[in-house]
């Protein structure tokens, strides 16, 4: 088991050393910008807490599972997590192993979020399944989130598990699940049909589901988007589907007046 390490309080007698022994010779300011690299000369001075060792040697010589234990238990002691305590973990590629494990059992919210993290940084694939399960359920928002960005990395991949569970997701993480249908770039009809079903029935998110079709690209959402634009919509709503709208080739030339529109006047009344 690797012993609980504050890493930062040690840095900060790291620097007291340094400015006591600078006195006169540097002011505080000068101080203040060079941490950055007294933090990387840290790193590679020995400390007699860690052993005689360096900060950068005193991680990497635990396995995956034991560094992880430790940054768990960092977590829950409320002891701040160092960098080079992360950097001995996406050092070493077996550590992919270890973090999909601990990902597939772990509820805490804080240390999952790590994971995530971690598992980014090693450009690794994702658990697909269990991301799709953070993106869906109710999990602490920045889960959520964090899991709807790796899943939009891995659309086309996980195309088929969002199309199928879809109908029957919350309708409160329908856009999210859109937003990943928006990113696939292989063109299908069930993603197409699923957008503009999304597009057509969130007549309260018109922008955002105008910039969904956007961002698929299939210009057979053109005529959808015209006919949206043609009706009753504010400033915002109005530009965004424009937006769409040439985004997929097409145009739309229609003078619209908004000089009533709140949000016109808003946006216009701030550029004078």
């Amino acid at each position: 088991m690797i012993k609980l390490i504050n890493l930062d309080k040690i840095f900060d007698k790291y620097i007291e050393r340094y400015v006591l022994d600078n006195v006169g010779k540097v002011k505080p300011e000068e101080i203040e910008n060079k941490i950055p690299v007294l933090y990387e000369e840290f790193g590679h001075s020995t400390q007699k807490e860690l052993d005689d060792k360096t900060p950068n040697e005193f991680y990497r010589q635990f396995t995956p599972d034991e560094l992880l234990c430790a940054l768990k238990e960092h977590i829950e002691k409320d002891v701040p997590v160092s960098d080079f305590l992360i950097e001995a973990i996406t050092a070493n590629h077996d550590s992919v192993k270890a973090v999909k494990n601990a990902l597939m059992q772990e509820e805490d919210e804080q240390f999952t979020a790590y994971l995530m993290n971690i598992l980014a940084d090693l450009k690794a694939d994702i658990p697909l399944e269990r991301y799709l399960e953070f993106a869906l359920y109710d999990y602490p928002e920045n889960i959520g989130e964090l899991a709807t960005e790796a899943l939009i990395e891995n659309a086309d991949k996980v195309k088929d598990k969002v199309l199928k569970c879809f109908d029957d997701a919350p309708e409160s993480k329908k856009d999210r699940l859109s937003e990943i249908l928006a990113s696939v770039k292989e063109k299908s009809d069930a993603v197409f049909d699923k957008l503009v079903e999304g597009f057509v029935k969130n007549k309260k998110k018109i922008p955002l589901y105008a910039n969904y079709l956007a961002k698929y690209g299939d210009d057979r959402a053109i005529p959808v988007l015209k006919v949206a634009i043609e009706g009753k919509v504010n400033y915002q709503e109005f530009e965004e589907l424009k937006f769409a709208i040439e985004c997929l080739g097409g145009e739309y030339t229609e003078k619209r007046d908004f000089t009533q529109d709140a949000i016109y006047k808003k946006i216009k009344g701030n550029k004078k």
